[in-house]
């Protein structure tokens, strides 16, 4: 008897959070990765965001993505009106459905709630 393994491939889902941006900056973007890794993707913002292309200081917007079901920790990177970009580390879009994004003293922080 041969037993055949199937590998199935890590399913993603659709997955979305409300995003607020305190960091005093205009965001052109935000891109996803798993936390610690380098491998960012883009996300889908709020269709009245991409109206206006930009995530105003004190803004809120939906920020809409594929995510393997086994992946709830994501590193968010924000691209500036200044083409500046800070990396946010390890959300948890599983636990929570608020991130709020922050620089303070220029540091990149996150709340999550």
């Amino acid at each position: 008897v041969v037993a055949l393994s199937i590998a199935s491939p890590a399913l993603a889902e659709d997955w979305d959070f409300m995003l607020t941006n305190s960091t005093g900056k205009p965001i052109k973007s935000i891109e996803l990765a798993p936390a610690g890794s380098t491998d960012f993707k883009p996300t889908s913002e709020d269709a009245e965001v991409k109206r206006e292309s930009l995530i105003k200081p004190g803004a809120r917007t939906t920020i809409r993505f594929d995510r393997p079901s086994s992946q709830c920790r994501f590193d968010l990177r924000a691209t500036f009106e200044d083409a500046t970009t800070q990396v946010f580390s390890s959300a948890n879009v599983c636990d929570n459905s608020y991130i709020t994004v922050k620089l303070t003293g220029g540091k990149p922080s996150i709340t999550a709630n």
